[in-house]
């Protein structure tokens, strides 16, 4: 009697173990199907500016070949990635991405106590960091108490700030590599070019100002010296520039 409850009990466990067995079998069956069907193998990026598409996918997928379906299940984790308001991902099943990139509006960043802090377009700080960025300028000469991340710089003039987003849009539109922005006591503007040191002045005739700048930054390149801009006025006698050596 005993006997024969022990060879059920064998059976019975060995029954189990084809179950678990089989079950493991399908289960590593569909997990490969799902990884090699899935699997994503182009990936398209648009509007990413800061970052580069390989840099993306690091900060995404943590360098990982992404899949379309676990992505669909579990989506990603964009909140983390610092100038990145949020990112839309469409899948065109089954193995391609494309990814709409939404970058915060930054026009500059000031230093602060070892940190870059960024600041968009109304001046609000919207990301620290210690990197710097190309084309991102950093602002001196601004009077503050403190800086927030996510308030609004406060500068004592508002005004301040849709000058420096005429400035940056004009960079940006005629290819001037300026490193820096300063700002004097009466908001007259220097900018800075590698050795170069352009017065600007204040902003009366600034877009003529910046056009003759961009036509000049060629034949300063690799030079020490001033270029006066403040007093521009659409003649050549009205630009002036001093050498150093």
């Amino acid at each position: 009697m005993s006997n024969n409850h022990s060879i059920r009990r064998t059976k019975k466990r060995q029954l189990i173990r084809r179950i678990v067995l089989i079950a493991a079998a399908v289960l590593l069956t569909i997990m490969a199907v799902i990884y090699y069907v899935f699997r994503v193998e182009t990936i398209e990026y648009v509007g990413n500016k800061h970052y580069t598409a390989e840099q993306m996918d690091d900060k995404l997928f943590h360098g990982n070949q992404p899949n379309a379906l676990l992505y669909r299940l579990f989506g990603v984790n964009d909140d983390s990635i610092p100038f990145i308001q949020k990112v839309d991902i469409e899948v065109d099943w089954p193995n391609k991405m494309y990814i709409t990139v939404y970058e915060k509006p930054i026009v500059g960043y000031i230093n602060y106590m070892g940190c870059n802090m960024f600041f968009d377009k109304d001046g609000v700080v919207v990301e620290s960091s210690t990197e710097e960025y190309e084309n991102v300028p950093e602002i001196l000469g601004l009077k503050f108490k403190s800086i927030v991340l996510d308030s609004k710089l406060d500068v004592g003039n508002d005004a301040v700030f849709s000058q420096i987003l005429d400035l940056t849009q004009s960079f940006n539109k005629y290819e001037l590599n300026v490193d820096k922005v300063y700002f004097n006591a009466s908001y007259e503007m220097t900018l800075y070019m590698g050795d170069v040191k352009i017065l600007l002045g204040n902003d009366k005739n600034l877009t003529d100002k910046l056009f003759e700048l961009k036509q000049m930054s060629s034949k300063f390149e690799g030079m020490k010296g001033t270029l006066h801009l403040e007093d521009y006025n659409g003649t050549d006698s009205s630009v002036i520039f001093k050498k150093e050596n």
